[in-house]
């Protein structure tokens, strides 16, 4: 089990790594000046390709860190409720008598509320980054693409790729918490064999 969830690191890890690498290399192709930079540190404060490199350094190490939380260093905590709601009050509040509908209630343990964070965002943020790939090599092609971009320009600075993040990352928690939760379902039959 551990070496299933270290490979998924490894391979969150290379795979945001190679569209960083990806999405640097066509920025440079499309507008080595930076002019069509979409980053606000960038186009605003006009830091060059010192500070693109640096934040994107930045934003790596920042991965590496969440991933690793959500892929290595989380610890589920044990549980012996096979509901759900149940399983969810237990893990996030210590009594599975406390459900909390929409979790408006703030937990006790923050550990399953972080970890969920941190997958999420782990999986989203390459995705969203392949969208700025996408945009890059339209304009490097010349591909006409009018209705994209106007769909684009819609989003505040023309950012496409947060919105997306936002929403699949709000997504992927459902997806986190089923699969938490079918994983305790296994450990409490693994448990009672």
């Amino acid at each position: 089990m551990k070496k299933k969830r270290k490979n998924e690191f490894l391979l969150a890890i290379v795979s945001y790594f190679a569209v960083c690498i990806l999405d640097l290399t066509l920025t440079y192709i499309a507008t080595p000046n930076l002019y069509l930079e979409g980053n606000p540190l960038i186009s605003y404060f006009n830091i060059g390709w010192g500070g693109l490199i640096s934040i994107n350094l930045l934003t790596f190490a920042f991965y590496v860190a969440i991933a690793y939380y959500a892929f290595v260093g989380y610890t589920p905590p044990v549980s012996k409720e096979t509901n759900i709601r149940r399983y969810l009050a237990d893990i996030n509040y210590g009594d599975p008598d406390k459900t909390v509908p929409m979790m408006w209630k703030l937990p006790k343990f923050w550990a399953p509320q972080i970890a969920c964070l941190c997958w999420s965002i782990a999986l989203a943020l390459p995705v969203s980054r392949l969208i700025i790939v996408f945009e890059w090599l339209l304009l490097i092609l010349r591909i006409r693409a009018q209705p994209f971009f106007a769909f684009v320009a819609l989003f505040p600075g023309g950012r496409i790729d947060l919105f997306v993040a936002i929403i699949l990352a709000w997504i992927l928690s459902f997806v986190w918490i089923q699969r938490e939760f079918k994983k305790n379902l296994i450990n409490i039959q693994n448990a009672q064999e």
